[in-house]
């Protein structure tokens, strides 16, 4: 029975053993099959990555196209500054400015993931010192042309002082602070430079960086120097083309009711030459004639009287006006200069002429209006209609009309008006009723 007991157990055994082996194989397949499968999620993710390292690649080629080519200006600006004028110069200082903060608002605006944060920093940094550098360039560039860096007849055509006179405390201080300033943009450039080279560097093999334009603003750090800018500056602020120069004028002046005449003109003398040409026949051969011509030449002088309505009369003439109780005047102003000019006003004003003979005593009053008119470009011009004047039927005045910067004058105005301005001076009739 033993025996017997032994025998009947071998199946049982065998059969174990086998499946042991099919679970041992089982799960050698299995690992195979997750092994090849975790590799190809991995590769995956690396193809993904690869794709997207290179989508932004792709990506930033225009931003940094578009910053490489505002370095043109910034050379302009540098290196052929004072062949330009005053307007061409804004133009291009308000262009690199702008240009190079759009510049950097367009990264922020690219919705794409650098490959990796440094790359992020180091492309942003760049536009950023870029932005900062021509901001920076932009203020000392006005300092230098300013009021306050340039001295009439005190500079040679070189910049420095002339033989036997030395620049004003202030001439030297601005130009001292403008110095400064172009040697800080300068080095901010040059960062920008460094910043954009470390980030090339920084860009992962498989977004192929090798695709992305060269960008250096700077190619003579000796030219951002202060001995170099200190040339530089003197320069700028010796070129009277680039000075600022303001002028406001007024172009014309009428007043409603218009002028229906005007006395006190000057007489003009006009003279006329005539020549009169008569042919004589006369008969000296029978059968014959003969022709002779006489030139007569005649001169005649005439006096006359211009009577017109000159929107700015000559001095000693009197404007008359219909039969009125009040008077509007109405001024074209226009910026004569180079500089925008702001805080414009105007003000009119009537003084009456004083009072002779039987009618001595107490005159009637001054009176004056003003308006603001703002701001005007360079080049530009406004018609500013000024609130009526009251005035008298058969009264006489000055009329004073004026325009100016700064605070609105509180009374009138009979005299320049201190800084930019102008100031006209008309006599004006009103007739009786």
């Amino acid at each position: 029975m033993t025996a017997g007991w032994r025998r009947g157990s071998f199946p049982s055994a065998r059969r174990s053993v086998r499946r042991i082996v099919a679970i041992a194989i089982a799960v050698v397949v299995f690992a195979v099959i997750v092994a090849e499968v975790a590799a190809d999620v991995v590769n995956s993710g690396h193809a993904a990555e690869r794709v997207a390292a290179q989508t932004y690649v792709a990506e930033v080629i225009p931003v940094i196209d578009d910053s490489t080519t505002l370095a043109s200006t910034m050379h302009l600006l540098r290196d052929g500054v004072t062949s330009l004028d005053r307007t061409s110069l804004e133009e291009a200082l308000g262009s690199l400015v702008a240009g190079t903060s759009q510049n950097l608002a367009q990264l922020g605006a690219l919705g794409v993931s650098a490959p990796t944060p440094r790359s992020q920093q180091l492309l942003q940094a760049t536009l950023v010192e870029r932005a900062g550098a021509a901001r920076t360039l932009a203020g000392a560039i006005a300092l230098a042309i300013g009021p306050t860096a340039s001295s009439p007849g005190s500079s040679s055509p070189t910049g420095g002082a002339s033989r036997g006179s030395a620049l004003p405390a202030s001439v030297v201080l601005a130009r001292a602070n403008a110095v400064t300033l172009v040697v800080q943009a300068g080095k901010r450039f040059m960062t920008g430079d460094r910043d954009y080279s470390a980030f090339v560097r920084s860009l992962p093999r498989s977004s192929r960086p090798e695709r992305l334009p060269s960008s250096k603003w700077v190619t003579d750090p000796a030219a951002w120097s202060k001995a170099s800018v200190t040339t530089w500056v003197a320069q700028l602020s010796s070129t009277p083309r680039l000075q600022v120069h303001e002028s406001l004028v007024i172009v014309a002046m009428t007043v409603q009711p218009p002028v229906v005449r005007i006395i006190g003109l000057p007489t003009t003398t006009t003279t006329t030459s005539t020549t009169t040409t008569s042919t004589t026949t006369t008969t000296t051969i029978p059968g014959r004639t003969t022709s002779s011509t006489t030139s007569t030449s005649t001169t005649t002088t005439s006096t006359s009287t211009t009577t017109t309505t000159l929107q700015l009369p000559p001095p000693g003439s009197t404007s008359v006006l219909l039969p009125t109780t009040q008077v509007s005047v109405v001024l074209v102003v226009a910026n004569a200069g180079n500089a925008e000019i702001s805080g414009i006003w105007a003000v009119a004003s009537v003084v009456p002429e004083p009072l002779t003979g039987r009618h001595r005593g107490p005159g009637m009053p001054t009176r004056s209006t003003s308006a603001r008119i703002g701001r005007l470009a360079p080049g530009a011009s406004v018609v500013a209609t000024l609130p009526a004047l009251r005035v008298a039927t058969g009264g006489a005045y000055t009329l004073w009309a004026s325009v100016g910067t700064g605070s609105l004058p509180a009374g009138p105005v009979t005299g320049p008006p201190k800084g930019v301005g102008q100031t006209d001076e008309v006599k004006i009739k009103v007739a009786s009723g």
